[in-house]
């Protein structure tokens, strides 16, 4: 029941929903029975995989930094993703050279770069 709750609260957060409507969503999946908690978890994963991310992530107007591999020179986005995330003025796209799969554990001074970068950012430009 635990990841049950862990997966509806994941749903609420990302909802961005008002915190007295979200003490009523979780009061209501702790009434639930855990099947019913999963397929509504399912669902909205469901939901999320077949939605755009890139174009979800762009229109929230959040200054970002995407970091991914290279691997096979796609890093996992697809085209269209590339280039929605690549004319966004708000996004950084950093690709890493290379086939790597876990990024702070096999390329840590890399990734606390960008993360600098990102930082020093933020604190310049609020």
């Amino acid at each position: 029941m635990r990841a049950l709750m862990w997966a509806t609260e994941l749903i609420i957060r990302t909802a961005n929903i008002e915190a007295s409507h979200a003490k009523k969503l979780r009061a209501d999946a702790r009434a639930n029975r855990g099947r019913d908690i999963t397929r509504i978890c399912a669902a909205y994963l469901d939901y999320l995989e077949s939605d755009d991310p890139a174009g979800r992530l762009v229109a929230t107007g959040v200054p970002t930094w995407v970091v991914h591999a290279e691997k096979n020179s796609d890093g996992g986005l697809t085209d269209a993703e590339r280039r929605t995330l690549a004319a966004a003025p708000q996004i950084t796209l950093v690709t890493i050279p290379g086939s790597v799969f876990l990024l702070p554990n096999e390329v840590p001074d890399q990734v606390a770069a960008v993360i600098a970068d990102a930082v020093r950012f933020l604190d310049a430009n609020g």
